[in-house]
This record gives C-alpha cells, structure tokens and sequence, in this order.
C-alpha cells in the first residue's frame, strides 16, 4: 500500500508515491511563480494548493487502484499569507524572501536585541520572518483573522485543522525552541495575539482525514489520513536517511544548505541556526550558503551557450590544472558565515591564460571552499563531521563531486532519490500509517545511497594548501567593504 509525500517549494509542487519498502510508485510536479520586484516578493498562496493538487493527482493516475494509505507534507518556510474568518486570503503571501520588514527589523533589535531573537528562536533576526513581517503586512493593510505558513494553509485545505509544526514555527521567529512553544514576550513586542497563530502540533501528528472537497480536488478518496508536515530541510533530512546524532546533509540548490544533526542546540557566533528535529531527543542546525548553485547558473546564462553538460566537461578538461584563481560567491551579499553585505562577488588571479571553463571551476572550488568553512565551523562547535550525504544539482556533476571531495577531505554519500524533500513527507506518512514505528527504522528500508569515490591524496593535500590561499585572499578583499 503506497503512502504520498508532497514537498511544496519555492517555485513549484512535487508529490510522490512510495511503496512501504521505499519503491518509487510515482513522481507528479507543477510549477508557480514568484511575483514582485526590489524587495517585493510574493506568491499566491492557492497555487500551492493548486500545484500540489496537479502533483498528486499524478501520483494517483499513475499507481492506478491502489489504495493510499496516508500522505504528509514538506513545506518551504516562512512564507506567510494573512487570512479572514473563513481561511480566505487577504491578498498575496509575503514569502521568505520578501524583505520590505527593515524598519520593524531594525524595532524589534532596538527592543529586545539580535541576541534574544538567536537565542530564542535559532534564527538571526530577519525581516523576511514573521516578528517584523506580520507588523509589516498589518501596516500596509493586510490585516487578518490569522497569519499562515505553507504548511498551516494547506493543512487547513487538507482537513480542516491549521496546524504548524516545530521546524516550521521556529522560522517565523515568534517560537521560542527551549519552550517548544510561542514566545510572549516576542508576541508583546511584535504586536500579535496568539489566536493570530496556528495551533503546534509534532511533526507526524495525525491530523485527521481529508476533507470531501479537498479529496475531489486531489483525486484520493475523503477520510485519508493525513500527518502533520515539516519544513523542507527537515523532512529532507529524513529522506536522506541523516536520523542521528553526527550525520551532516548537503542539500545543492540556488542556495546550498548544510544539516548537522546534534543532541543540543548549537548556538555559534556565525548563527549556525538550530531548531527542533522531529526525531525526539535530535536537534537539526541550519547553515545556508546564499548564492552557492546561483553562481554557476548565472555565470553560465551571461556568458557562456553551453548547457551544464558542456560545462562540467569544459571543467573536466582543466581540471588537471593548478593556478590561483579564485572565487567569492557573494553575489547576493555576504550572509553566514561572513555577514557582511556590502560584499560582492568577486574573482582574483587571472591572466591572460584563463579560458571560460578555467572560470567555472573557479566558481565551484569557490563554493566548495566555503563549504569547508562551514564544516569546520560546525566542527569547532561540537559537531564533527564524520560523512556527508549530498543531493540536488552539484550531486549530478561528476566533477562538481570530485571537487567537493578534495576541498573537504570527507567520505561523500550522494542519495540514489533526489527529491529528499518529498521522500522524507512520504516516510513521515508511512510511520504515521504504522509501517514503521520511527523515522530511522524507515530510513533503513527506504533510504538507498551510492557512496562517492573519495579524493586522492595529493588531490586533498592540493586543495587544503589553495584553501589557505583563498582565506587569506578573503581577510584582505574584506577589508574594503568594512
């Protein structure tokens, strides 16, 4: 009996049908678009419920009469809609990209303190999170009953119930992670009432059944069970299999994030952002590298007409040699570890040898370089990293991966699903149906990996002496922008 994971992202809905012993029944997928400019950036939140609908109704004409047992959600975080009395929305959700909260950002640290919203919540205080967006979107007219994430809407669309969980909570910087719970005295300062929020529920909690018009709009029959969500990176490390204290999660997107799973919460002075795992007594620590899978898409889409393949060929065939050119992916900024936004991208020390191809493997040691950054950064903190479990795009680039391998040094595990997300929505339904009685039991039977050739020796060895180089190159083009 199959059970359904649906994982809704930044810029689309992906559902997937899996069997009880980790088979993939079925994959389904629908698209959406971000909306606005400058620091606008919005979506509709019914085409969350739209997309996600098209995704399983996929699922659902592909595995035919089977009967499915359970389905749960994967969401992205921080993206908020305000709603009326009946779940309409107001208007757009502000997603958590959407940073027109400077002002009350700016507030809400004058009153409390960046240290008391870290230390609170896990997360260095943002405007794209709920303390100062809420306030915002109530100034500029949004007013609502109450305001929602991706996963409360479409819980509520599924059956009824609004409900938030812990690893979707604490991104919206009003849950306090010590309490497991939301914090008063943000509430107070922020100006929002708790019957403004969701109620919190654990992950996997039982939900309910789904509801008669959300069962024809889906394609599965009313009254199926549906289990309470998580964020992405979460149930991504779920899917991944990362279920213990020690397991590290590469996730290779526009951004790359990096998962540590502890046993405490790991506060660092670079705001490693921890939160509550769903696996009891765990802790998952958040580390993302803005601008990381972005770099090499826009260096490709401005100057290069070839399409990735060619690329990583391009970077196979230079990759033999040595040079110090380098790389700093801020093109965005400068956000963890380095936090300094006034910095820009930038490349040093080429001449006129360098090709196009010498470039893009500038740009994917550059990325991987602060990816060693931020395992030693994790590592100083208590967490040492034993493996890496790596997925998303870099993972499809044999030599992204080489790279990766010998600027780090680690044993690499590359995850045989790509859509983690979704995978570990569908293993918390399959727990949730009892085919399991915990998320490491499900990673055992539904959890495959292919361990990736680990670097030479003098590979390494090379890599550790231009990372050197590189560090010391970054202490003084930092200095321009202090």
């Amino acid at each position: 009996m199959p059970v359904i994971g649906i994982d809704i992202g930044t810029t689309g809905a992906k559902a997937i049908a899996v069997s009880g012993d980790g088979r993939i029944l079925a994959k389904g997928y629908s698209g959406y678009a971000l909306l606005g400019e400058g620091r606008q950036v919005e979506q509709d939140a019914d085409e969350w419920i739209r997309a996600s609908a098209f995704a399983v109704k996929e699922c659902v004409r592909a595995i035919g009469e089977a009967r499915v047992e359970a389905i749960s959600l994967s969401t992205q975080g921080g993206s908020t809609v305000a709603v009326d009395e009946r779940f309409r929305p107001l208007g757009m959700a502000w997603t958590w990209m959407d940073g027109r909260a400077q002002e009350e950002t700016k507030r809400l640290e004058n009153q409390l303190g960046e240290a008391y919203f870290y230390q609170t919540t896990g997360w260095k205080l943002n405007p794209a999170f709920d303390a100062a967006k809420v306030p915002r979107m109530k100034k500029e007219g949004y007013v609502g009953e109450r305001y929602l994430t991706t996963l409360e809407y479409v819980n509520w669309f599924l059956t009824g119930r609004a409900a938030a969980d812990p690893t979707n909570a604490a991104m919206r910087q009003l849950f306090n992670i010590r309490k497991n719970d939301w914090d008063d005295t943000i509430l107070q300062v922020a100006g929002i009432r708790r019957s403004e929020l969701p109620e919190i529920l654990p992950t996997g909690a039982f939900l309910g059944g789904l509801r008669r018009g959300a069962a024809e709009e889906i394609g599965l029959p009313e009254g199926t069970p549906v289990y309470n969500g998580g964020h992405d990176q979460y149930c991504a490390s779920i899917g991944a299999g990362a279920t213990s204290a020690g397991d590290m999660l590469l996730s290779t997107g526009t951004t790359w994030v990096v998962m540590g799973i502890t046993r405490r919460p790991l506060f660092t002075d670079t705001f490693i952002a921890p939160g509550i795992h769903p696996i009891k007594g765990l802790y998952g620590s958040i580390a993302s590298l803005a601008c990381s899978g972005a770099s090499l898409q826009w260096y490709k889409n401005r100057f290069l007409n070839e399409g990735f393949d060619a690329v990583n060929r391009g970077v196979e065939e230079c990759y033999a040699e040595k040079n110090d050119l380098f790389f700093y992916p801020y093109l965005a900024g400068a956000n963890y570890p380095v936090w300094q936004p006034a910095a820009k991208g930038t490349f040093t020390g080429f001449d006129l040898s360098n090709g196009k191809f010498d470039f893009a493997k500038a740009i994917m040691e550059g990325v991987s370089f602060g990816l060693k950054r931020t395992l030693a950064d994790f590592e100083r903190n208590g967490c040492p990293v034993r493996s890496l479990k790596i997925m998303g795009g870099a993972a499809k680039s044999g030599i992204w991966k080489r790279i990766i391998a010998a600027v780090t040094d680690i044993p690499i595990r590359q995850m045989r699903e790509p859509d983690t997300c979704a995978l570990g929505a569908a293993m918390i339904a399959a727990v949730g149906a009892g085919f399991y009685p915990d998320y490491k039991t499900a990673a055992g039977a539904m959890v495959r990996t292919d361990r990736v050739e680990p670097a030479a020796a003098e590979e390494a060895a090379y890599y550790d002496g231009k990372y050197n180089r590189y560090m010391k190159m970054w202490d003084c083009i930092e200095r321009f922008y202090r």
